[in-house]
C-alpha cells in the first residue's frame, strides 16, 4: 500500500484514508499559493453542458478557433463526459480578480491582452504537478480563459500554423471549452460570481476558477 512518506509509484494503490488526506493537503496548498477559496468536491458535481461550449462562439470569443484548445477545436464533449465520469474527487479553486486593475483604459492596446485567469491557471498547474508526483498518474486540471491570452500573451498560436506549441506541458483547454458549467459548480461549493461591468464599481467582485481532478 502507498505510504505517506517518500516517493510513490505512479498508479500504485491508494487507500481511501490516504486519498482523503492528500485531497485536504492539496486544498490547503491552493490556499497557501494564493487561492481565495478551495474545496474538495465530488467529481459528480461537475456538469458538462453543450450550452456552455456554445457560449464560446455565440457571441464569438476573440480566441474561438485560434488555438487547438478553444472551440470548435476543443475535445469532443462526449469524450469529456466519459472521461470525467471516471473520477471520484476533485479540488475546486477560486482566485479573486481585481476588477479595477483589469478595466480597459482609454487608448490602450489590446494586442497583448491580459489574462484574468493567469493566477488560477498557475495554481491548477501547481496542484496537478503535486498530485502527479504523489502517484496520481491520471490527475488532470483545467483553468479558465484561452491559452493564447494566458501563455502566449496574445501572440498567434504556433501549433495552429503547423509548428510546435510554445508551452506543450502547460497549454490546456479551459473549463468552459470542455463544457463545464462553472457557474452552477461554484454555487454548489457555496461561492458566488458576478459579471464584470464597464464600470469597475458596478460589481462586488469577480473570480476566476480552476479544477483539478485527482482520483
Amino acid at each position: 500500500m502507498a505510504s505517506e512518506r517518500g516517493p510513490r509509484a505512479l498508479g500504485g494503490p491508494m487507500n481511501e484514508e490516504l486519498l482523503q488526506a492528500d485531497l485536504e493537503r492539496y486544498r490547503q496548498k491552493a490556499l497557501e499559493l494564493g487561492a481565495s477559496g478551495a474545496a474538495v468536491i465530488p467529481a459528480a458535481w461537475v456538469e458538462v453542458d453543450e450550452r456552455v461550449r456554445l457560449k464560446c462562439i455565440v457571441p464569438r470569443c476573440d480566441h474561438a478557433g485560434l488555438t487547438p484548445n478553444c472551440p470548435p477545436n476543443a475535445p469532443d464533449l462526449d469524450l469529456v463526459r466519459r472521461a470525467l465520469a471516471r473520477y471520484r474527487w476533485a479540488v475546486l479553486i477560486k482566485c479573486d480578480v481585481d476588477i479595477a486593475s483589469h478595466a480597459p483604459a482609454a487608448g490602450t492596446s489590446t494586442e497583448e491582452p491580459l489574462s484574468f485567469h493567469r493566477q488560477g491557471n498557475q495554481l491548477v498547474e501547481d496542484l496537478e504537478r503535486l498530485a502527479f508526483r504523489d502517484g496520481y498518474h491520471l490527475t488532470m486540471g483545467f483553468g479558465g480563459g484561452s491559452c493564447m491570452a494566458d501563455l502566449c500573451r496574445g501572440q498567434p498560436c504556433q501549433a495552429m500554423a503547423g509548428g510546435a506549441c510554445r508551452f506543450p506541458y502547460r497549454s490546456r483547454p479551459s473549463m468552459e471549452a470542455i463544457g463545464v458549467d462553472v457557474m452552477s459548480l461554484i454555487h454548489r461549493a457555496g461561492w458566488s460570481a458576478y459579471a464584470m461591468q464597464d464600470d469597475p464599481n458596478a460589481a462586488p467582485f469577480a473570480i476566476t476558477v480552476g479544477i483539478v481532478f485527482v482520483s
